[in-house]
């Protein structure tokens, strides 16, 4: 299986494991182009300044996002190759899916091998 470039895939599916950092996420992906505030960031998932500060530095180090400073903000925005290696990843690995979609609910997938299916979820 083609890994791509030095992909940390343990590390950014153990960065995604968290529900604080998901959100983070799907921030980030719904925000400008160009990054979202830390602070924006903050008042959206309302934790305190340390534990945001801790959650934001799990993604960079996992290679997920990338801060940029702008004057006195940092910016955070999403690697884009990244999410995609790891969704290349996971599309790989052998075995049926591990969720299908159900009227937007995902559920254990009862299908006993992989076929292309409009039904099966996809992480972007």
């Amino acid at each position: 299986m083609d890994r791509g470039p030095d992909y940390d895939f343990p590390g950014m599916v153990a960065a995604l494991s968290q529900p604080t950092r998901i959100k983070i996420v799907e921030i980030i992906a719904a925000g400008p182009k160009g990054g979202v505030a830390a602070g924006e960031i903050a008042r959206s998932v309302n934790c305190p300044p340390s534990t945001l500060s801790f959650h934001l530095k799990e993604l960079s180090v996992a290679g997920l996002t990338v801060p940029e400073p702008e004057g006195r903000f940092i910016r955070y925005r999403l690697v884009p190759a990244a999410f995609e290696a790891l969704a290349r990843f996971i599309s790989a690995l052998p075995g049926p899916p591990l969720l299908v979609l159900d009227s937007g609910k995902a559920k254990p997938s009862r299908k006993k091998n992989r076929t292309s299916d409009s039904s099966q979820l996809s992480i972007f």
